[in-house]
């Protein structure tokens, strides 16, 4: 899955697992939040986006791909420095 209003080409890649389902969080070096999470080590960074997706999707694994893939859209929607994928869409 990709945004079809971002490019994300030169955002910054953080991969990571949730409940065995792959992820990345594509960070735009540039914005302020690329700012802030060049001060926070990766691991925190990462497990901050863990804690986000249970917080707002729920368990991923109790999803089929369309229904994740549906709730990745919505909570992307209007982003403009962070988005957060499955990891290789």
């Amino acid at each position: 899955m990709t945004t079809t209003t971002l490019n994300t080409t030169s955002w910054v890649s953080y991969p990571f697992t949730v409940n065995g389902i792959n992820f990345v969080s594509k960070v735009n070096p540039k914005s302020s939040i690329g700012f802030q999470v060049n001060l926070i080590p990766v691991e925190i960074f990462n497990s901050m986006n863990s804690e986000a997706v249970l917080d707002i999707i729920g368990n991923p694994s109790l999803l089929s791909a369309d229904k994740l893939k549906s709730e990745l859209i919505r909570v992307n929607h209007s982003a403009s420095e962070a988005i957060i994928e499955l990891a290789g869409e």
